[in-house]
């Protein structure tokens, strides 16, 4: 498939990362989701993630 989910509950720890195949799910507290279809390599992923961290430490949280 061409979407990758990650997913993670709070208080998890990084060997629980759930990986998957398809849509966003409600299995975990939060999730990631990417489309593969575009091109993206690791590093777009990667650098994506950073801007929407910054996004998140830099605005209201939570979100309204």
């Amino acid at each position: 498939m061409a979407t990758r989910r990650y997913g993670l509950s709070r208080g998890d720890q990084e060997t629980q990362v759930t990986e998957a195949v398809g849509a966003a799910t409600a299995a975990d507290h939060v999730e990631v989701t990417f489309d593969l279809a575009v091109g993206l390599t690791k590093e777009d992923v990667v650098l994506t993630l950073e801007k929407i961290k910054h996004w998140i430490i830099n605005g209201n949280f939570p979100p309204a």
